[in-house]
């Protein structure tokens, strides 16, 4: 998937062990960052929603940018429209069991 940032330049989203590294950090794991993603209420009755969706921002659009950025860059350089495409990119394109899928498959392959 591609998307132009606010600065006009494009960039080509993909999953990256980079991204998932970055996703590991979220308080819960992978699993709960999609759950708050997608608005489910936790015991208290309330979401994480913005910020599972700028979690998710960041960590796609910093792992797939040329120039390192901050969590504060990366969510600022994204418009508003495309908030919700990059948010279920990542959703349906995480693997189930986390980072272990794409190192497993990082690991099997010869170079």
């Amino acid at each position: 998937m591609e998307i132009e940032l606010k600065n006009g330049e494009k960039i080509f989203l993909e999953v990256t062990p980079l991204l998932l590294e970055y996703l590991e950090d979220y308080d819960g794991g992978v699993e709960q960052l999609k759950k708050d993603a997608k608005g489910v209420k936790d015991s208290n009755g309330y979401t994480r929603t913005m910020y599972a969706a700028n979690q998710l921002i960041y960590a796609l659009v910093a792992s797939n940018y040329d120039k390192p950025l901050t969590y504060r860059q990366a969510v600022r350089l994204v418009k508003i429209e495309d908030v919700t495409k990059i948010a279920d990119f990542v959703i349906n394109n995480i693997p189930e069991n986390g980072s272990n899928q794409v190192e497993d498959n990082i690991h099997n392959h010869k170079m």
